[in-house]
């Protein structure tokens, strides 16, 4: 087994960045970058979550139809079982019901490709391709400006930690070379 040495103390420095940072991050920028970031990288998922419940509650809505088709020509070919005495009627009967339940079945296939067709429709529109381009497209420039502040609110805690001396504009003053 390797020891393990003790974690030393972090040094002036880097307390004093850490403080500079932590202040400079207090102030919301960086922090509303980041939720905007999110927001936008989120937006796209959440428009295709609400295309996919949508196409799952049809679906759903879809098989609760059929269920109820199942449970009616149960209760149907019961209810000819009990009435019908007669064997030859009782074939004729059957299959009319077995051919209205196929036919029922064969509807319900047609119902389940139309919102198979609406889901892939929806999914291929422009103006869907296009707005998660868009969107795609602002969380890059928002995590652009993320990066550019963070950068800049670092390298200032950096200078501010190290104790650079500051110009009038905010600036590190040039160095006076001898």
């Amino acid at each position: 087994m390797v020891p393990v040495k003790p974690r030393e103390a972090p040094s002036q420095l880097s307390q004093k960045a850490w403080c500079a940072l932590s202040q400079t991050s207090a102030q919301g920028p960086i922090y509303d970058q980041w939720f905007e970031i999110s927001r936008a990288a989120m937006d796209p998922l959440l428009r295709w979550n609400e295309i996919a419940f949508s196409a799952a509650e049809k679906v759903a809505l879809r098989n609760l139809n059929v269920a109820h088709d199942y449970i009616d020509l149960g209760v149907r070919q019961l209810n000819l079982t009990c009435d019908v005495r007669d064997p030859d009627k009782w074939t004729d009967e059957e299959s009319k019901l077995a051919s209205k339940f196929g036919q029922k079945i064969a509807e319900h296939a047609g119902d389940y490709l139309k919102v198979a067709r609406e889901t892939q429709d929806a999914f291929n529109q422009d103006a869907f391709k296009q707005w998660a381009n868009d969107s795609a497209k602002h969380a890059a420039e928002a995590t652009q400006r993320a990066v550019d502040t963070t950068a800049k609110a670092t390298s200032e805690a950096a200078r501010s930690a190290a104790g650079a001396p500051r110009s009038a504009g905010g600036q590190p003053s040039q160095p006076v070379h001898r």
